[in-house]
């Protein structure tokens, strides 16, 4: 597939975080251009909105978007990439 970055060939990587110093692995994924759906279904409930709020803020610097996809599941989408539902 052709972008406007290149050729991209699309990869999801599939994250469980228990701690924010997890959610740094996410980031770097979608800095390489990936889409990253992050479970923090195993982290207490106040980690957990941690977690989503400091992805939540690296994809909107990097101009992505976020989905949730369940109570504890989140997609994280980088620029370019667009999320639709049916």
């Amino acid at each position: 597939m052709d972008s406007p970055f290149g050729i991209w060939i699309p990869q999801i990587t599939i994250l469980r975080c228990q701690r924010l110093e997890d959610a740094r692995e996410a980031v770097e994924a979608i800095r390489s251009r990936q889409c990253v759906m992050v479970q923090v279904e195993d982290a207490s409930p106040e980690e957990a909105q941690r977690i989503i709020d400091f992805l939540a803020g690296a994809i909107d610097a990097l101009d992505g978007q976020v989905e949730r996809i369940g109570d504890a599941t989140f997609l994280f989408a980088p620029a370019g990439v667009t999320v639709s539902h049916s």
